[in-house]
């Protein structure tokens, strides 16, 4: 992992003064502090230290901005013992903080509860995919409203106005990743379609465009549809034709629109004329399809089949705004960007204070200051503590970290297995994949 070790010496808390960066030794559960590191910022914090028992801590001399008092000149400073004026947890500073601490946890139920019934329907939506894919494939008439519940579905479950939540799971390497990929695709696609004021047809239009965007690939078989890359001439050309197979499939059902078949027909086209298959050039391409192409490669970016090639979103999007703007509609895209912000659902970051966390939701008002859920060993990961930045501004995101460079055990903290989690809030209203 690219996280650097420290140096940590233990010290007595009258040796502490502002400025100097702790750990303490306690768990999570025997302090009234909100996180087991942090930086002192002034001498009430190390008043609530004593009132609340602690007598030594970790000193961390890389973060501090100082060093600690001497342990002799504190002795002598303080000749006579100062007197306990009450005991250390009937303290009312020391009270009020594990209150402020209790309130917060209570205040995460619900959010975990939210991302609980998020998570199991989207997991219920995917399961009714392969029913829906199958019946386009043979042509039901049934299919294009069966989907179209589907799409009806996924703007009411994941694009509400009340706390409204996206949360795509991070998948493994399945015969159903086909189905998650799909449906993360028509989620991004509704939600950037969303931040574009499209209208309700057009939406509608969107979300059966991007739920089958690749049906065409279940006439290509697998072997080369999963073989790594070199892929030769003839294996490129084949999976190329996947946008045409997926038209002549939908086209079966009169009732599937032309727009909706357009964007399954486009959605690999590029800005500068070089996709396939038509080699449209800029505003000729649908604007829906230039949406699906938008999140289609950043799904891919982050989805990777090959772990080691996977980006967290951070970088995904930085790839894409620096390495596609030939490829993509760079307007939308920004767009895009905005409305994920600087550090995107589903990154994992390292904390100024030291802690390892991941993205969960966005901070419109201060993109700088989304909510992360902390890795606390101590703390089960069913029960993982989702923080707000806001509520601390001293912490600050160091820096974002790869997937690859992250230990097995926070992965499995995080059910992060080199795939993406995404949690948004409030979502209304506001390299090449093959």
């Amino acid at each position: 992992m690219s996280v650097s070790r420290t140096t940590e010496m233990r010290i007595k808390v009258e040796q502490l003064q502002p400025g100097v960066f702790i750990s303490l030794r306690e768990s999570w559960f025997e302090h009234p502090f909100l996180f087991n590191n942090f930086k002192l910022k002034d001498l009430s914090q190390i008043e609530t230290l004593k009132k609340a028992g602690i007598t030594e801590v970790l000193y961390i001399p890389e973060k501090s901005d100082c060093l600690p008092l001497p342990l002799e000149k504190e002795k002598a400073k303080t000749k006579s013992p100062q007197v306990q004026t009450a005991p250390p947890q009937e303290d009312p500073l020391v009270q009020l903080l594990w209150h402020i601490k209790k309130d917060r946890i209570e205040k995460l139920k619900e959010k975990r509860e939210n991302l609980r019934k998020c998570t199991e329907d989207y997991n219920t939506t995917v399961k009714d995919i392969p029913n829906i894919m199958g019946e386009m494939i043979t042509g039901s008439q049934e299919a294009v409203d069966h989907a179209k519940t589907i799409v009806s579905c996924i703007a009411e479950k994941f694009l509400g106005d009340t706390d409204a939540i996206m949360h795509l799971m991070a998948i493994k390497e399945t015969e159903e990743s086909i189905y998650y990929h799909s449906l993360n695709v028509s989620v991004l696609a509704l939600m950037l379609g969303a931040k574009a004021k499209l209208s309700s047809a057009e939406m509608r239009d969107l979300g059966m465009g991007a739920l089958f965007h690749d049906i065409g690939k279940t006439r290509i078989d697998n072997r080369v549809l999963k073989k790594p890359p070199p892929l030769t001439k003839a294996e490129q050309r084949l999976i190329q034709l996947h946008p045409q197979y997926g038209v002549e499939i939908v086209s079966k059902n009169k009732d599937f629109a032309s727009a909706a078949a357009t964007v399954i027909l486009e959605h690999h086209e590029q800005y500068d004329g070089n996709g396939y298959p038509q080699h449209l050039q800029g505003e000729k391409i649908s604007k829906l399809a230039r949406i699906v192409a938008i999140v289609d490669l950043y799904d891919n970016l982050c989805n990777s089949a090959d772990p080691l090639k996977a980006m967290n979103p951070y970088l995904a999007l930085a790839h894409m705004y620096t390495k596609c703007k030939r490829i993509l509609d760079m307007d939308l895209l920004s767009l895009f960007i905005r409305n994920l912000g600087i550090y995107p659902p589903g990154t994992p970051v390292l904390l100024s204070n030291g802690i390892l966390a991941l993205v969960m939701s966005v901070n419109p008002q201060n993109p700088l200051k989304p909510s992360l859920m902390l890795y606390s060993p101590e703390i089960p990961k069913s029960e993982a503590f989702i923080f707000d930045m806001e509520d601390e501004p001293e912490v600050s995101i160091e820096r974002s970290l790869r997937p690859d460079k992250l230990p097995p055990e926070v992965c499995n903290y995080f059910n992060y297995r080199g795939g993406v989690n995404y949690y948004v809030e409030n979502i209304k209203g506001q390299g090449k994949s093959r």
